[in-house]
C-alpha cells in the first residue's frame, strides 16, 4: 500500500516490486530493481528514506526515516525478515539479517554484516567488512563488537 504523508508520496522506480501488503509511507524512495516483500513498512517519519539499487526488504522488516535522522540504504543491501532500521546510513552490499536492528545515526559500511538479532546502536560506526555476529551488539565510533552478557557497558 502506497501512502501519501504530510503532503509527500512515495517514488517507485519502474521496475522495483512492492508486495500488496508492504507498506510503504511519504518521503520515500525505492530504487531500480528493488524488492519489498510482504509486509514490511517503509516510512518516512520526519526525514527520507531512500532505498538504492537492487536492494532487498525481506519480510515484516521495518525501515524509518526519524525525526532527526533519514535513512540510506545503499545498493545491493539485503534487510533480513523481522529486521529493524531507523534513522541509519547502510553503504552497499551491507547484510542484515534477521531480526537485526540498527538505531539512529549509526553507520554500516561496505560490504559489513549484522546477523541474526544482531544490533547495531545509536551512533555506531561498524566499518567495512566488519561482523556483527549472532545475537551480539555494536556499540561506539569506531564499534566495539560486544556479546549480549556484557550488558553494562553496552
Amino acid at each position: 500500500m502506497l501512502i501519501e504523508h504530510a503532503g509527500v508520496s512515495p517514488r517507485i522506480h519502474p521496475s522495483a516490486w512492492v508486495a500488496p501488503n508492504a507498506t510503504v509511507a511519504g518521503a520515500v524512495e525505492i530504487g531500480p530493481e528493488s524488492r519489498v516483500l510482504f509486509g514490511a513498512v517503509l516510512t518516512a517519519d520526519g526525514c527520507p528514506v531512500w532505498v538504492g539499487f537492487q536492494c532487498v526488504v525481506m519480510e515484516n522488516a521495518v525501515i524509518r526515516g526519524t525525526p532527526k535522522h533519514p535513512l540510506r540504504i545503499g545498493d545491493r543491501v539485503l534487510a533480513g525478515p523481522s529486521a529493524y532500521l531507523s534513522g541509519c546510513t547502510i553503504d552497499d552490499e551491507a547484510f542484515l539479517a534477521t531480526g537485526s536492528a540498527v538505531f539512529d545515526g549509526a553507520h554500516i559500511g561496505y560490504r559489513a554484516e549484522v546477523r541474526v538479532n544482531g544490533t547495531e546502536h545509536l551512533r555506531t560506526v561498524l566499518p567495512d567488512e566488519a561482523v556483527v555476529p549472532i545475537g551480539w551488539v555494536a556499540v561506539g565510533d569506531p564499534a566495539e563488537v560486544l556479546p549480549p552478557d556484557r550488558h553494562d557497558e553496552i
